[in-house]
């Protein structure tokens, strides 16, 4: 029987994740993956690097960020959850972390 579908995020679910969930880097970005703290089911989240080609016209609204950026992480597992409503994925459990890049 698995956890039914709630988009929450759970006391103590960023903090597992980041103690239990492997980060490495892939082309692109980096991708996240471990078992999701709620409903135990293997899940990944990948994070882009984006780039702004040369000569791109941002929004003129946009400024660059300053430090790093709030990353959504959530369970994304193909297993069903009740209640899932159709075209998702995952148990809706989800958080946002922060991705620091590793100090030489």
């Amino acid at each position: 029987m698995t956890v039914p579908y709630r988009e929450e995020t759970p006391p103590g679910w960023p903090e597992a994740v980041e103690r239990t969930w492997a980060v490495e880097q892939i082309a692109g970005g980096v991708r996240l993956s471990g078992d999701c703290p709620t409903c135990g089911h293997p899940t990944e989240t990948r994070v882009v690097t984006v780039i702004m080609a040369p000569g791109a016209r941002p929004d003129p609204r946009w400024t660059p960020p300053t430090g790093p950026e709030p990353v959504l992480v959530v369970c994304d597992c193909v297993q069903d959850h009740e209640g899932r409503p159709a075209g998702r994925t995952g148990c809706g459990r989800a958080a946002y972390l922060e991705l620091l890049a590793d100090q030489p």
